[in-house]
């Protein structure tokens, strides 16, 4: 059976984020599956192969970070576009995420907009 794609995998473990992200996406036309955990975001991404990826750095069974580099150690994975969300704006964190693969970092809080904006200029790229 062929997953079904949607163009937005969303993982946070914080329901009130996790559901501003996904209707600030909709409001922009965007398909989206959502996740609340490390473990649970993986099972997304290899379930509906998205474009992007957006991941709460901090999540239980898994962080952000884990979540990421496993993803991209798969090469059975198409590699999508990862977005980091923190509420840390360490440059020691920022580090690790680029040391994982993440391709964007934004700190929380974040603007609504701002974020669906940089996603809809992630899908129209290549990867």
């Amino acid at each position: 059976m062929r997953p079904v794609t949607v163009p937005v995998v969303v993982a946070d473990d914080s329901r009130t984020i996790l559901e501003l992200i996904l209707l600030t996406l909709s409001r922009g036309g965007i398909e989206t599956a959502s996740a609340g955990d490390g473990a649970e975001a993986l099972e997304r991404i290899r379930e509906h192969r998205p474009r992007v990826v957006i991941l709460d750095a901090m999540m239980p069974n898994g962080d952000g970070y884990d979540v990421c580099r496993t993803l991209r150690a798969d090469p059975g994975l198409d590699q999508p576009h990862v977005i980091m969300l923190t509420a840390s704006a360490r440059e020691v964190d920022r580090t690790r995420a680029e040391e994982v693969g993440v391709d964007e970092f934004m700190t929380k809080p974040f603007s609504p907009r701002e974020l669906r904006q940089r996603v809809q200029e992630l899908l129209e790229s290549p990867k």
